[in-house]
């Protein structure tokens, strides 16, 4: 219970990746009750991602880090990620950072 309690570890890098993820620019999640993953969505308008599989593999290519593609979960939309936030708080802060940045880069390359 001490992982999970308000000050506990796990509580602490649920809300860090929480915080990180939504302060993106076109991702948006809902904050876990339970589970020990995020799954944010990325707003098609602003990534129009066709595959997401190369998408996420495009990022551990470039950023390597590595995330799960919502279609390895059965979502259909190419939308959505998994973030597990189970590494310590500063990985956590340097794995989000990187997408941050692959997320930016990917905005640059296909605005409209």
């Amino acid at each position: 219970e001490d992982l999970v309690a308000p000050e506990g570890r796990l509580c602490k890098q649920r809300d860090l990746a929480y915080a990180m993820l939504t302060a993106i620019p076109g991702v948006s999640c809902t904050k876990p009750a339970a589970a020990m993953y995020l799954f944010p969505k990325l707003d098609p308008a602003i990534y129009p991602i066709e595959d997401d599989q190369q998408f996420i593999l495009d990022l551990l290519l470039e950023e390597k880090v590595l995330l799960v593609q919502g279609t390895g979960f059965n979502w259909k939309s190419p939308d959505h990620f998994r973030v597990v936030f189970l590494p310590n708080v500063d990985d956590l802060t340097e794995a989000i950072n990187r997408i941050a940045r692959y997320l930016e880069n990917y905005r640059k390359k296909h605005s409209k």
